[in-house]
């Protein structure tokens, strides 16, 4: 797929791990109560606003309706969805070069010993 923007990138990502959050609350549930809402953490502000506020967005008119899964789980109060630093961002480990502290805070924050 080809983006042409890095929000319009951030909310197709968002909106795949909304599918993947959903299927593991699901999962989950059936094991156990879930006691608070998943968080999804993103790095970019402007999808971070995207997927919070259900208005129409005149600059975004060219993303897919389909991506705006993620902006109808957060309105429903299935997930909720907060901006994070990009340097506090877990899931660039799997994209990005790390210096060896970067990375080992990273795996730290994963659970990886």
């Amino acid at each position: 797929m080809v983006a042409t923007s890095t929000t319009e990138s951030e909310i197709i990502a968002a909106t795949e791990a909304t599918k993947e959050v959903i299927w593991l609350k699901r999962l989950f549930s059936d094991v156990m109560k879930l006691k608070h809402t998943p968080v999804l953490q993103v790095d970019n502000s402007a999808a971070v606003k995207l997927a919070q506020n259900p208005e129409f967005h005149r600059c975004t008119k060219h993303i897919d309706v389909k991506y705006f899964f993620v902006r109808e789980k957060v309105v429903d109060g299935s997930i909720d969805i907060c901006q994070i630093s990009t340097e506090q961002q877990v899931a660039d480990i799997m994209t990005k070069p790390f210096d060896k502290v970067r990375l080992t805070n990273m795996c730290d924050r994963m659970g990886l010993v």
